[in-house]
């Protein structure tokens, strides 16, 4: 699938989501290529956003992350469905458009997240947010 389909899709998918935090935050596309011959890794999301080398980036699985993060919510534009439906509907579509879905999070003040997966031409894609947790909120 071209970039411009994916990033199509997976902005119908999360119009109108909000991560839950002590910010709601937008999820915005996210899509990075691999040079040829390159692996990915981890460590590679850093690279992605410019952030200092040797940042530390955790990995979860899909449904571990949103757990910890108390799932998402919807805006006013609330189509009438649940949240969990909303979610489901989301990691349906994740997991349809992308392989080796996982969450990975370069912690900060503020924590940049990237939804990301293989996509069937090799290159990543994604989801791109924040999450924010007051000091006496985090474990």
């Amino acid at each position: 699938m071209e970039k411009d389909q994916l990033e199509k899709e997976l902005n119908q998918a999360v119009d109108g989501l909000l991560l839950k935090s002590d910010i709601e935050a937008p999820f915005e596309f996210f899509y990075r290529e691999l040079e040829q011959g390159e692996a990915f890794s981890p460590k590679k999301v850093t690279e992605w956003t410019g952030e200092a080398t040797g940042m530390e980036v955790k990995t979860r699985e899909l449904d571990e992350f949103f757990h910890e993060m108390g799932g998402i919510s919807a805006d006013i534009r609330n189509k009438g469905e649940s949240n969990e439906k909303r979610y489901q509907m989301l990691k349906s579509k994740l997991n349809d458009l992308l392989e080796d879905v996982k969450v990975y999070m370069i912690h900060e003040i503020g924590s940049q997240v990237f939804i990301l997966g293989k996509a069937e031409n090799g290159d990543y894609a994604g989801l791109r947010t924040m999450v924010v947790h007051d000091e006496s909120s985090v474990d």
